[in-house]
């Protein structure tokens, strides 16, 4: 089923708003329209009658009243609203209700007659002058005036209550079309985002509301632009931080794999070529195997830096306590004059390895930061289970979900107040929001700089727990 546009809607409503209006107005004219006609008949009979019975009396003197009471017949029949008809003393007329007579409808339609009107009203004043009866005067209501000003009046105010209406509908549906015309920017500006486009950007017109929602569909679009922007250069980043690696790597492998190969290798056809000899020299075959076993030491060392350089070795097998343990005391060997303190209140091996490994990332890249850029003198690392806030429906409302609360902590000289993300901190942003996690890097009160993460722990965790 195909809906209705917001202005067809409106432009129904309104119609319908003013043709009830319309029809109200119609509706209160014509219900007092009969208590009009039934007041104008009581008027009109009471001073007909009033009348009747006044003249009559004024006749009680004259020797002669005939020709007096025809000139008064004569001037009856010029009265308005009422109708009189005289009755010889031989007639009786009969009381049933009166009718009102069809040929008076003309020019109103029998329709509105019968709705609003009421039976005709009569009365009957006997004629008697000096004991003598001269008949009897019926006075009957004609409403025939009345009602044709009224069918006047309906007339006029429907006609003109359709000009006024279809006026000012025409005007209401002109200025819900000019007030509507925002809707065609937002929707060309939402189309262009579904489309990926750039600088997208719609032009702030029209009612208050629509231009809160093309300023907000614009800073959307800026901030789109920016992440995209910010997206491009990381993978520009990690494709270079890629090749570098890859190429330190291969250089690793060439001066210090490659010779370590060739002493095994020379190492093995010296000791072929002494087999050849009867009585081979002990001393010779150990220096040679030493060599070998030197060599092939070498080579150990050097696949475990490289494996440790790609992923941190006994995270899945000791957990993620041990290995902080491990890269701490790395970092004490090799800079003996930073301290630094990790706290692990908690069974750290339960934590899956994404999670486990993305902690580890943040901790190692938050330490090589203070070591290379915070000239502190200590540091200390905590991490420990927790709860976090986790976005909920609302904008501003959060939930608290358990999570693995990390946080670095050290007495430098803090972070500038415009810092220029690097590579190392963009990763760490990255990992911890692909987990849903939040990551911050505030300044210490006292001096130095805080990292502070959470990361959600998985349903099955939080069951074990």
């Amino acid at each position: 089923m195909r809906c209705l546009s917001l202005k067809t809607e409106l432009s129904w409503l309104i119609g319908f708003l003013m043709l009830l209006v319309l029809i109200i107005n119609l509706s209160i004219l014509i219900a007092h329209a009969g208590p009009r006609i039934r007041a104008e008949d009581d008027t009109s009979i009471h001073l007909t009658r009033e009348l009747v019975v006044t003249a009559i009396g004024s006749l009680q003197e004259t020797e002669d009243p005939l020709p007096a009471l025809n000139r008064f017949y004569e001037s009856l029949g010029k009265l308005r609203h009422v109708d009189v008809k005289v009755f010889s003393g031989a007639e009786a007329p009969a009381l049933a209700p009166a009718q009102l007579d069809p040929n008076v409808r003309s020019g109103v339609p029998g329709w509105f007659v019968d709705l609003i009107h009421t039976p005709p009203k009569r009365v009957i004043v006997p004629v008697s002058i000096r004991g003598v009866s001269y008949g009897n005067i019926a006075i009957i209501s004609n409403p025939v005036d009345e009602l044709e000003e009224i069918w006047s009046d309906v007339s006029w105010l429907a006609f003109v209550s359709l000009l006024v209406t279809s006026a000012m509908l025409a005007v209401v549906l002109l200025l819900v079309r000019l007030s509507l015309q925002p809707f065609e920017g937002l929707k060309r500006g939402l189309a262009d985002l579904e489309a990926g486009r750039s600088n997208v950007s719609v032009e702030p017109r029209g009612a208050t509301e629509f231009r809160d929602i093309s300023a907000a569909l614009n800073s959307l679009a800026a901030t789109l632009d920016r992440v995209k922007t910010e997206n491009r250069s990381l993978v520009e980043r990690l494709i270079r931080v890629q090749d570098d690696e890859r190429k330190e790597i291969a250089r690793d492998l060439h001066d210090e794999a490659g010779p370590c190969l060739f002493s095994i290798r020379a190492g093995v056809v010296a000791l072929s070529e002494l087999t050849i000899d009867a009585m081979p020299d002990a001393q010779r075959i150990r220096q040679t195997c030493d060599n070998v076993d030197r060599a092939c030491e070498v080579l150990q060392n050097l696949f475990r830096a490289l494996l440790g350089r790609l992923a941190p070795r006994g995270l899945a097998e000791f957990g993620l306590g041990e290995v902080l343990r491990g890269l701490i005391n790395s970092w004490h060997i090799s800079r003996s004059d930073v301290r630094l303190a990790l706290a692990c209140p908690h069974d750290l091996t339960i934590l899956d390895e994404p999670t486990a490994l993305t902690a580890f990332r943040v901790v190692q890249e938050s330490l090589t930061n203070v070591f290379r850029h915070a000239k502190a003198t200590s540091a200390e690392v905590r991490v420990a289970f927790g709860s976090a806030p986790v976005p909920s429906v609302g904008e501003h409302d959060a939930d608290c979900a358990p999570a693995v609360l990390i946080e670095i902590e050290d007495d430098g000289v803090g972070i500038s107040d415009h810092p220029s993300p690097g590579l190392g901190l963009l990763g760490m942003r990255e990992r911890v929001a692909a987990l849903g996690g939040a990551l911050s890097i505030t300044k210490r009160p006292t001096g130095g700089t805080r990292v502070s993460a959470s990361l959600p722990l998985p349903k099955d965790e939080e069951d074990e727990e």
